[in-house]
């Protein structure tokens, strides 16, 4: 069972990104805000180096959800947030796919390893990120931004990092760009 349900997301529905996280955190529950907290900081550090002039900028310009849109509790050691139970992420999965229908982001940004196996089915982040996948959306893979999450200590992956990033640049650049 959830800790509480009180459904964490937010964005425009012309919003140009679609960012898919794995859960709120206690923080965004408070707030009922996406990515507030620790996590968030990073993430608006990481978008920032993707080009966005601000972390209200990218806000703007991306719709956030999760996988489940209630925080799913702390673990039993008290050191981090229970992963979402796959229940819960099957009850939440038809909320994200009728947003996911409704707004026809160009870009979906999937945070984390569980968010990435939704969209992409099993396989690893080192595999992922700093690739892109599909066309509508394209999809491209993060890791999660978490203090908690070790997979940046590894200078490779920082670099995978580095690549992804570079690529919701691009993205950025591209789908901001007026037609000529």
């Amino acid at each position: 069972m959830l800790a509480e349900a009180n459904p964490t997301f937010e964005g425009s529905p012309d919003a140009v990104f679609f960012l898919v996280g794995q859960a709120p955190g206690p923080v965004e529950r408070d707030l009922r805000r996406p990515f507030m907290g620790r996590a968030g900081r990073e993430l608006a550090r990481w978008m920032a180096r993707a080009g966005f002039a601000s972390d209200a900028e990218f806000r703007r310009l991306t719709y956030m959800a999760a996988l489940i849109r209630c925080f799913p509790g702390r673990n039993a050691s008290n050191t981090g947030d229970r992963p979402p139970p796959r229940r819960a992420i099957a009850n939440c999965a038809p909320w994200l796919e009728t947003e996911l229908r409704l707004l026809q982001p160009r870009v979906l940004i999937a945070v984390g390893q569980l968010a990435s196996a939704r969209f992409l089915g099993p396989g690893r982040l080192e595999e992922r990120v700093g690739r892109s996948f599909g066309e509508s959306p394209v999809v491209i893979p993060l890791p999660h931004p978490s203090g908690q999450n070790r997979w940046l200590n590894d200078p490779a992956n920082r670099e995978r990092l580095d690549r992804a990033l570079a690529l919701i640049s691009e993205l950025r650049e591209r789908c901001l760009t007026p037609s000529s």
